[in-house]
């Protein structure tokens, strides 16, 4: 299991893991309201795929075991109105670890 604030951490070594890499242009600060997907992200489409990807493999090194991301498993995400949150990420990533 990580913690909430662990989880903000590794979307933090995510974002700025895109940025060394060329696929964000500038460094992005994760805060609690920072948007990930959705109006105001700093990720396009092919950016944001891999920002899932490379957070699952860092979540997986993390907790010793697979981790998948499902959108729709995330209760706060609305596909009718797709805003994703740092928050909403971190609160999904304690839960998806703690089971």
């Amino acid at each position: 299991m990580i913690t909430y604030e662990r989880a903000l951490e590794l979307i933090q070594n995510t974002l700025s893991s895109l940025h060394r890499v060329g696929l964000l242009d500038q460094e992005v600060l994760v805060r609690r309201d920072t948007v990930l997907l959705g109006s105001g992200s700093p990720l396009d489409s092919i950016a944001f795929v891999t920002f899932v990807t490379d957070l699952e493999e860092r979540l997986s090194r993390e907790t010793d075991q697979e981790a998948y991301l499902v959108l729709n498993e995330i209760h706060e995400f609305n596909v009718d109105n797709p805003v994703l949150s740092a928050d909403t990420l971190a609160h999904y990533l304690v839960k998806l670890t703690s089971v």
